[in-house]
């Protein structure tokens, strides 16, 4: 096992991921409304959210975000795995942070990335 997979998952834990998509995406309501590029989904919040990836990038310039840790979750978890690809029940999200963890955005997307 790689000496950084504990450091990142103690850094962004799969918890505060989920809380951190719930307070974006649903706020206190009891579903929300996704607007993908294939059209407008309904999801309830009280659907599986599942941590599928964690990373850290770093790039030697000053482009977009700089340095950052991203998290991908498959909204309403993992219907299928094909030939290394994951299909969610609904879409995927990446939630987007900066070293003191505060999320900086977050992109929803039909396809695992």
């Amino acid at each position: 096992m790689s000496i950084l997979y504990p450091v990142l998952d103690d850094f962004l834990p799969d918890y505060k991921v989920k809380e951190d998509l719930l307070n974006i995406l649903w706020e206190d309501d009891l579903e929300c409304e996704i607007d993908l590029e294939t059209g407008k989904i309904k999801v309830p919040r009280d659907t599986l959210l599942e941590v599928i990836s964690k990373s850290y990038r770093q790039n030697n310039y000053q482009i977009g975000f700089g340095n950052y840790y991203a998290a991908q979750v498959a909204i309403g978890g993992v219907k299928k795995q094909e030939s290394g690809i994951l299909y969610p029940v609904y879409c995927f999200a990446t939630l987007f942070y900066n070293r003191e963890r505060d999320v900086i955005t977050t992109d929803v997307h039909p396809e695992m990335r």
